[in-house]
């Protein structure tokens, strides 16, 4: 007798890539639970993972807390060029790889002598199917403020813009967006208190939900753009407080994007 659709669909093995699509995450997050021993997986003859929908489906049911786990919406380059979800064997030993660093490009002036692979490289980064495609996507950006107005003028501006952004006027929610949100940046209104300021900049930079956060300080006056009454990091900028959404993410490409040099 045949089984069932039922028990078809709950024999069926998926790729990683498939799993990773399911869930909304990326396939490294996925490679992740495999070797964390989360998520039960067989290997194929050519040593690709296969995970069984049945086992997919109780690792949902255990309580899978997919904002916590997952990087939804961005790759890093070794998932956008792999085959099945699969990193190459040269990417495992690159040094891009190992330090799992968001923006590859910024570490193409690395030669193999320093553990940087180069395996996708050609001649310069922005022949790169990858940085092209780094370039354009949304990023993640926290706002810090108590203006009401500063607020209502960005919203304004928010169809013109490729920044995906949310607001925060308080510890308490800035603390609750890095949990759900996860920015990538944090724009921080300079005319919060001194002490809000650094309180801020204190516990984003150690918070393990958002490694490499950059904060952006937006300054109370626009005649002084590189004051920083002591809330500056090695990981943040300023920009004046009146910024429009463009000049913000301009900035923030200024921040990731070096001048393309030779692979």
């Amino acid at each position: 007798m045949a089984p069932g659709p039922e028990k078809m669909n709950r024999d069926r093995m998926l790729s990683t890539g498939k799993v990773a699509q399911q869930l909304s995450v990326t396939p490294d997050t996925v490679l992740k639970w495999i070797k964390g021993g989360r998520l039960r997986a067989t290997r194929t003859a050519g040593g690709h993972y296969r995970i069984a929908q049945a086992d997919l489906d109780f690792l949902i049911g255990d309580g899978l807390e997919l904002g916590s786990l997952g990087e939804s919406g961005f790759l890093y380059c070794w998932e956008f060029y792999a085959t099945d979800g699969e990193p190459g064997e040269s990417c495992l030993n690159c040094l891009v790889y190992r330090t799992r660093a968001r923006r590859c490009y910024e570490m193409s002036d690395l030669g193999p002598e320093l553990g940087h692979a180069g395996t996708f490289c050609t001649n310069t980064c922005d022949e790169c199917d990858y940085y092209r495609e780094v370039v354009r996507r949304r990023r993640r950006v926290l706002i810090v403020t108590e203006s009401e107005n500063l607020r209502d003028r960005l919203q304004r501006e928010r169809s013109d813009s490729n920044i995906d952004f949310r607001f925060a006027a308080s510890e308490y929610e800035c603390s609750a967006a890095c949990h759900d949100f996860k920015p990538e940046y944090v724009v921080i209104d300079g005319s919060l208190s001194q002490s809000v300021r650094s309180s801020l900049c204190l516990h984003l930079s150690a918070d393990p939900r958002i490694p490499g956060v950059q904060i952006i300080l937006a300054n109370a006056t626009e005649d002084e753009p590189h004051r920083s009454d002591g809330t500056a990091t090695s990981r943040g900028r300023a920009i004046p407080r009146t910024f429009r959404l463009k000049e913000l993410e301009e900035h923030i490409i200024g921040l990731e994007v070096k001048q393309p040099t030779p692979a």
